[in-house]
């Protein structure tokens, strides 16, 4: 629980909590003093209105539940206090209100002034079961009476944790977040024009198959109110935790989330009792259901999440498969960390009301699914499955489907425009050896493994102390696939060849270096592909290297790092660009020992000098990020020392030391094979 809060004090922050509810709809009114929210113009197709209320502390409950298709108006008391029976009748009459009618007085023939006569709607309260809210609400409901306003009230007791504890029989349950559920469904059933007397009915149906159960961590803290109640220990919870701060049915110790929803779930299932054979009697065999799951304020979207996983899969052990199901924040007890569960049973209620002259059937899945421009209700109206379960294996089958389909024009396959035979016979055509290729990408991840603790000792001066480790992972993935023949050159053409080592980079690597690699080599992969086209007569390594500048302009679109930044792009940068020129026409930094001697002049034709001038530039580019000021990435957020000399950037460093192992490896096949 935190104490924190961006105000100080309670004072006012009510009502510019309702301005802000307000706000957010404009056909919302707010009259001050009351604290109540209403629709206008009032909906033209209800007769009745609905309205419902109660404390501050639990928004977005009611105020942003007022809207069309819901609550005609609402009414806030302070926070955690019922409102006073001053300002709930306001809101009864702001929601009677159905317009009005002028009477011209005519007392003489000048006379053009009217008396003006209001139009009522018939109003029906919902009310949480609390002592406070159902006195206040009763005493206004009497006073709107006396003024003439057909009224009546449905009370919600859905707390199912204190059922059987001395002294529920009196006071009986308490109100939980199934009040938003109840407000929903009438709300709904008002707008189709239904009678107060039929709306009056179905209220009380519909709380009579509703049971709720709530769980909090910890207890909830007021904006300007010094805590002093005992807090929990750090593996305990409070089953049955009100919302108001109010004591539970026990404190537990919490071992897993299994555990505690199948407690809580147990206990809503065995709220009426057992029938013979000893079944829990709530839900019968084949009943249809929703589930409403609440967070209290305090629970992560994250942990919500997973917590509707496992009340899925309890309900599924006891053959109960929701039709309808909805999680959000619906009346919250401001930040307490903790959720309630709460479960309609629709069938029972379709047995319970059974059509007359007067009363209707409720549908109650159409009911919810029906629009409201409250903007606080969430649901999905659409695609529920009939029975209630999802066929999530069937799923998950049609999706990889999908994905293999859609994966069909990628760089594992052939290319739009392209010849087939032109991919696979490409190394018989450029004369390359695919083995000498397999020994060159052996080589480059056997040179970054050597290179590993000084890749983790540079990057613990300036960053997370990770690079080493994250080109150690894409390397040892990489020789472990051609290790296991998933990785086969000879069956590969180039780029299969690097969309495959791209795929194995992002699924291993990780963090933004494994990102940047993943890139790359996509879009490396597109580059080869669109090179190796029907209408070339040869193919030959120099058309190969020429795909480099497009994979990194692909790479510019995703990041702003450029030479100079001290990045990755130090080096990559000059690998990419490297001119046709004859190698070794500069030196290496003075007084740096470069890992990068050889010279490969005795290729005839001058590739493999190409592209050891390529490797020669990448590692001057990573050597040049000695001593330079990061300017993008962690390192910039580090402070460092003036007197220390940083060393090279060592994403950059790790490039270089790849590109000159490849070339390494692959010109030792190339002698092996002369």
């Amino acid at each position: 629980m935190s104490l924190k809060h961006i105000y100080s004090s309670s004072d006012g922050l009510v009502d510019r909590s309702l301005q802000g509810a307000v706000a957010l709809n404009p056909s919302l009114r707010l009259h001050h003093s009351s604290k109540s929210v209403y629709v206008y113009p009032p909906s033209q197709q209800a007769k009745t209105s609905i309205i419902s209320g109660g404390g501050a502390g639990h928004e977005p409950a009611h105020a942003s539940y007022t809207g069309y298709g819901m609550l005609a108006a609402s009414v806030s008391g302070e926070i955690f206090a019922s409102p006073s029976a001053k300002q709930i009748l306001p809101t009864i009459r702001l929601a009677a209100y159905a317009g009005e009618d002028a009477h011209p007085r005519r007392n003489t023939i000048t006379d053009r002034s009217a008396t003006y006569s209001p139009h009522k709607k018939d109003v029906l309260v919902v009310i949480n079961n609390y002592t406070g809210d159902r006195l206040n609400f009763g005493l206004a409901i009497e006073k709107a009476r006396a003024e003439g306003i057909r009224i009546d009230s449905v009370v919600v007791a859905d707390d199912v944790s204190l059922l059987h504890s001395e002294g529920s029989d009196l006071v009986g349950p308490r109100g939980l977040a199934g009040n938003i559920l109840i407000c929903k469904i009438l709300g709904a059933l008002a707008e189709r024009g239904s009678s107060l007397e039929n709306l009056k009915r179905a209220g009380d149906t519909l709380v009579s198959h509703l049971a709720s159960i709530g769980v909090g961590l910890e207890h909830c803290h007021v904006p300007g109110n010094n805590y002093s109640g005992a807090a929990m220990s750090e593996d305990e919870c409070e089953v049955g935790l009100g919302l108001h701060n109010e004591p539970g049915v026990r404190r537990m110790k919490f071992q897993d989330s299994v555990k505690l929803v199948d407690e809580m779930i147990g206990k809503i299932l065995r709220s009426r009792g057992v029938v013979d054979g000893g079944r829990d009697s709530f839900i019968q065999e084949g009943d249809i259901t929703v589930l409403f799951v609440n967070n209290l304020g305090g629970m992560s979207q994250l942990e919500m999440g997973a917590i509707m996983t496992d009340i899925l899969a309890r309900l599924a052990l006891s053959d109960i498969h929701p039709l309808r199901i909805y999680s959000s924040s619906f009346m919250t007890s401001l930040n307490a960390p903790g959720f309630s569960v709460s479960l309609l049973n629709v069938s029972a209620v379709h047995r319970t009301t059974r059509p007359s002259a007067i009363y209707h059937p409720i549908d109650v899945l159409g009911l919810l699914d029906d629009p409201t421009e409250a903007h606080s209700w969430i649901g999905i109206r659409r695609f529920w499955p009939v029975d209630g379960q999802r066929d999530w294996r069937g799923q998950q089958r049609a999706t990889e489907r999908t994905l293999s389909l859609m994966s069909m024009g990628n760089g594992t396959s052939k290319a739009k425009g392209t010849d087939p035979s032109a991919e696979t016979t490409y190394w018989h055509q450029a004369d390359v050896s695919p083995e000498s290729v397999k020994k060159g990408i052996m080589g480059a991840c056997r040179a970054v493994l050597d290179e590993e603790a000084l890749l983790t000792e540079y990057d613990t001066i300036v960053g997370d102390g990770d690079c080493g480790t994250t080109f150690s992972r894409g390397a040892k993935a990489i020789l472990s696939a051609i290790e296991t023949q998933q990785l086969e050159v000879n069956k590969l053409s180039p780029g299969q060849l690097v969309h495959c080592v791209g795929e194995i980079l992002e699924d291993n690597m990780g963090g933004t270096i494994g990102a940047l690699f993943a890139i790359f080599f996509t879009a490396w992969s597109s580059a080869i592909t669109r090179m190796i086209h029907p209408s070339m007569a040869s193919i030959s390594p120099i058309h190969f290297m020429d795909t480099l500048p497009d994979a990194l302009n692909s790479l510019a679109h995703h990041t702003p790092a450029k030479p100079g930044d001290r990045t990755i792009m130090d080096a990559l940068y000059p690998l990419c660009n490297a001119p046709v020129s004859s190698p070794g026409s500069s030196e290496s930094k003075a007084g740096s020992k470069s890992i990068f001697a050889h010279d490969y002049q005795q290729d005839q034709d001058g590739n493999l000098n190409l592209v050891a001038e390529a490797c020669r530039r990448a590692h001057e580019g990573a050597l040049s990020t000695k001593g330079m000021k990061p300017k993008l990435g962690r390192a910039v957020y580090v402070q460092l020392k003036e007197e220390l000399e940083l060393p090279p950037d060592p994403g950059a460093w790790g490039v270089a030391v790849l590109a000159q192992g490849f070339l390494d490896g692959f010109c030792e096949r190339e002698k092996e094979d002369l």
